[in-house]
């Protein structure tokens, strides 16, 4: 039998291993091959390279529901290969891709093409959220159920959102028939008409237009009373704002099947941080008051929200040097993602398992994969991150390890940071590393 291939075993001693899913939090030692993770083996191959786990965390490989990969059509954004290493830098495993390429993914062919280009260049897990009508342009719906035999996971137009009511519940109607998840950019852009930032004193300072941040909870409401009416399965992507959580909350507390995420950077930020006009605080939505921000906060304490997702969107240099009106809406964050998610850890703001729950067990439960993902039970990929939580480090260009650099976070310092990561058994990543 030729092993030539066969990646060396990882030996973990020491590690504190915190599994939501499995319901595991304790200190082993662990043994991780392509056939699994052993805690405290008996015999550690000779072959396998040692790790001293003392103060680190190892938990299942971290899943980020939201990312844009650019391929095809903005490979010199972002690749699915290099987006790849930036995933597994920040401990990801596992992503879902949004349809904002070009062509977009709304036919089965493209996407089956994410799936096998991933396979080509050995990268990350990756699943697909397909478009919710053809081409984005929300004129016609696209075929659903071929689109679930070729792999996707869930329907989105993205940052498009859907804004006719009976095209949007036709969308949920087909989701509910093909059991698909329907994940929502929710912005009424008749309301907002792409103004660059939330409406308030610093974009009066900068004399930039302003949106209204209700854009967001009014499409909210309008999707939660046609899931109502369809039963479908509905998601919010990055939810930011507290009309929209207030919203959210009570579609749970009624039954429906309502999910949302939260991004770090609505987490840490308001839009005070847009104040020098830095191009590298221009998302989409943008970023909001301290009262919405607090309400997020609120309700990843509180359970509400069920996810930490990304957003990842990366954009070249030149893009983001036109200047703050003009630069596209968009940062990355798959390296800086779980850090911080760790910073409402070291406030006392929720607990150390609640911070791994956000990014594996939360992410697996919404899009129906419980045991399957988000956790290291025998049904799921052998994918573990390591975590030093107390290691402080600066978010700087150069600690990028993808095609772009455009992150809200550049001069920032987190406590906590990922220091390795398996996939399917084999240590892709690691960082100073004992």
């Amino acid at each position: 039998m030729n092993n030539a291939n066969v990646p060396a075993p990882s030996f973990f001693k020491g590690v504190r291993l915190i599994d939501p899913q499995a319901g595991v939090d304790a200190v082993a030692d662990l043994l991780v091959t392509p056939e699994g993770v052993q805690q405290n083996p008996a015999v550690v191959p000779a072959d396998a390279k040692h790790v001293d786990g003392t103060g680190l965390w190892a938990l299942p490989g971290l899943v980020d529901i939201q990312v844009h990969f650019r391929q095809p059509g903005f490979e010199y954004k972002e690749t699915i290969e290099t987006g790849s290493a930036a995933a597994l830098a920040g401990g990801i495993c596992t992503v879902v891709v949004m349809p904002n390429t070009q062509p977009r993914l709304d036919t089965p062919d493209q996407v089956t093409f994410e799936a096998e280009e991933a396979r080509r260049v050995r990268g990350i897990d990756l699943l697909v959220a397909a478009a919710s009508t053809k081409n984005l342009d929300g004129k016609e719906l696209t075929d659903h159920a071929a689109l679930k035999g070729a792999g996707a996971i869930a329907i989105t137009d993205d940052g498009f959102p859907v804004l006719d009511d009976d095209l949007m519940r036709g969308s949920l109607q087909l989701c509910a028939q093909n059991d698909l998840l329907f994940m929502q950019h929710a912005e009424d852009i008749r309301m907002t008409q792409h103004a660059p930032m939330t409406d308030s004193p610093v974009s009066v300072a900068l004399g930039v237009r302003g949106q209204s941040s209700d854009a967001e909870g009014v499409m909210v409401e309008r999707d939660i009373a046609l899931t109502r009416e369809t039963g479908a399965r509905y998601h919010v992507l990055h939810t930011s704002t507290a009309r929209s959580m207030t919203a959210i909350r009570a579609a749970k507390a009624e039954g429906l099947s309502v999910t949302c995420e939260v991004s770090p950077h609505h987490l840490l930020l308001t839009y005070d941080a847009c104040a020098s006009g830095d191009p590298n605080t221009k998302m989409n939505p943008p970023l909001r008051s301290e009262y919405d921000r607090q309400a997020l906060v609120a309700a990843l304490a509180d359970g509400t929200v069920d996810a930490v997702a990304t957003d990842h969107a990366p954009h070249a240099k030149d893009e983001k040097a036109k200047g703050f009106e003009d630069a596209p809406f968009g940062v990355i964050g798959l390296e800086t993602a779980f850090a911080a998610l760790l910073s409402f850890v070291h406030d006392g703001t929720i607990t150390d398992t609640r911070a791994v729950e956000l990014m594996t067990s939360g992410p697996a439960s919404l899009l129906g994969l419980q045991g399957q993902l988000g956790t290291l039970s025998k049904d799921a990929p052998v994918h573990l991150t390591l975590v030093d939580p107390n290691r402080e480090w600066t978010v700087t260009e150069e600690a990028m390890a993808g095609k772009s650099t455009n992150s809200a976070f550049l001069g920032h310092v987190f406590k906590g940071k990922v220091v390795a990561t398996v996939l399917h058994g084999e240590l892709r990543y690691a960082d100073g590393l004992a």
